[in-house]
């Protein structure tokens, strides 16, 4: 029995030596485990889904889920024992402990019951499983695929060796316990030795002939169903070579066609860019002039405003001249009515001196009467009637004096009259001048910010026509790039080829039955 205590590379006597032999053999490099260690992000994402998927696949076999049971162990806590496994083969180290512990799973395996035609059928699973992820990730480059597909086999095929190893070693260390003539035991392994130490060297052709029915036979069996498993993982691998080759013909059409339509692409970008800038140019012309009407706007705005207040300042004189012009209307009626009063007074006057001039008349009729004693009585009323006659025509001169100064002031009052019309016509005619004049400053005040908003649409237009040309400069250069990196990939995909040969031809090293 092996004892689990002991390191498993000790008890097998495996070499640190045949340890790099067997990676140098399946040509495992540095740089592969550098690309599996790169996607083991990946595989920790995926990994809880990857082992679902495989639990799930087991669970449709009743013999697989006897040996689980028979164990003493379930499928979740097997799921969590898997998906360290699952892991642990993206570690990208792969030294004595790695071997040890991949040992030590075919230990278990062995243990358990469970032989190599199950988990070796789960290595199948697990590509299957891990493939589209990998074809999923690098999507953009072929070649980074086929260069993870490779390492992922590899790894896979050094798991499985490791495994089968253990399993045989185990089931020899057995072997040894039974009944068995050693001589046969020894012929049998011997045999075995060399059958696998073909498989080893990739002639996957063959099968052991079986004979008997005892543990050794058992043993073959499930070397024969390992060796076909190989068989059709290499398959499936040289399958995916040739899926990639046809895919690296079609990836070099479409570069040559990607290349012819972006070098046309970069000729339409430098003649759109060229134009972009004739079109900036005349922007910049629009600029300036919508800037200077906007200047002879404002300039017109402020002088439009000047007019306006003008307007509004012979508004209040035309209604202080009203104003005054109606204090005159009023002297003059007053001074009329004091006229009319004088005159008034000057026919009272007038009647008193006619009065007394028949007063006087009638003094010198009675003095004549008298005779001598009237003499003196008619020398006053002769100068009563002098004074009488004087005072009428003083009078009569009053008269026509305060008649041609009610004329005066009659005339005077029609033209204050006419003047107040004329001044009320002429503060209307000013009123709506002023009513004018504010429409059209309206207009201007519109017309000024109209001319602001060019102004600004033009420099955003300017700013825009900036930028697309700054964007046609980046998407020439971008261009000037994707035709290059078209050429590159147009290198990368012949370099593809050659890969993909190299791998058909490493796949030819697996012989298999046709």
């Amino acid at each position: 029995m092996i004892n689990e205590m002991n390191s498993l590379l000790t008890v097998m006597k495996l070499t640190t030596e045949e340890r790099l032999e067997r990676l140098r053999y399946v040509n495992l490099t540095e740089k592969d485990c550098r690309i599996l260690k790169a996607f083991e992000p990946v595989i920790k994402k995926h990994a809880d889904e990857i082992v679902d998927t495989f639990y799930d696949n087991i669970s449709l076999y009743p013999d697989l889920l006897k040996v689980i049971d028979s164990a003493g162990s379930n499928v979740e806590r097997l799921k969590q024992t898997q998906k360290r496994y699952l892991i642990e083969l993206f570690c990208g180290e792969y030294g004595d402990a790695y071997f040890d512990n991949q040992l030590r799973i075919g230990a278990i395996h062995k243990k358990i019951g469970l032989t190599p035609r199950w988990y070796l059928g789960g290595y199948s699973v697990y590509l299957q499983l891990i493939n589209p992820l990998v074809l999923k990730k690098y999507w953009y480059s072929s070649r980074k695929a086929l260069k993870l597909l490779a390492a992922v086999n590899k790894i896979i095929f050094i798991d499985s060796q490791l495994a089968i190893d253990t399993y045989v070693y185990a089931l020899v260390d057995d072997v040894k316990n039974v009944s068995t003539s050693k001589h046969e035991i020894e012929d049998k392994v011997a045999l075995y030795k060399t059958f696998i130490g073909k498989v080893s060297e990739g002639d996957l052709s063959q099968q052991i002939e079986i004979t008997g029915s005892d543990d050794l036979a058992s043993l073959g069996e499930q070397i024969n169903n390992m060796v076909s498993k190989l068989a059709h993982i290499t398959g499936e691998v040289s399958a995916v070579g040739n899926t990639v080759t046809e895919t690296i013909y079609k990836l070099n059409s479409s570069v040559a066609t990607q290349s012819s339509g972006a070098s046309q692409q970069a000729s339409a970008v430098n003649e759109t860019t060229t134009t972009l800038e004739e079109i900036r140019a005349t922007s910049q012309q629009t600029q300036s002039k919508a800037q200077t009407l906007g200047t002879v706007a404002e300039s017109i705005r402020v002088e439009g405003e000047n007019g306006i207040e003008a307007v509004f300042q012979v508004i209040e004189f035309m209604q202080e001249i009203r104003e005054r012009v109606n204090s005159i209307s009023q002297t003059i009626l007053t001074l009329s009515e004091k006229t009319q009063q004088i005159g008034n007074i000057n026919n009272v006057i007038a009647n008193l001196t006619h009065q007394s001039k028949m007063l006087a008349l009638n003094a010198s009729i009675e003095a004549a009467k008298a005779g001598d004693a009237g003499k003196g009585f008619a020398v006053v009323a002769t100068e009563v009637k002098d004074l009488a006659e004087q005072s009428q025509q003083s009078t009569e001169q009053v008269h026509n004096i305060l008649r041609d100064i009610q004329l005066a002031t009659d005339r005077a009052v029609m033209a204050t009259e006419q003047g107040a019309k004329g001044v009320d016509q002429g503060e209307v005619l000013v009123k709506n001048t002023g009513e004018i004049m504010q429409k059209l400053n309206d207009v201007i005040n519109e017309a000024v910010i109209a001319s602001q908003q060019i102004v600004a649409a033009v420099r955003q237009e300017g700013a825009g026509i900036s930028q697309v040309s700054v964007a046609m400069s980046q998407i020439n250069k971008v261009t000037s790039q994707f035709v290059s990196a078209a050429e590159q990939t147009n290198a990368v995909s012949n370099d593809l080829t050659q890969i993909s040969d190299k791998l058909q031809k490493t796949l030819s090293v697996y012989k298999s039955r046709l």
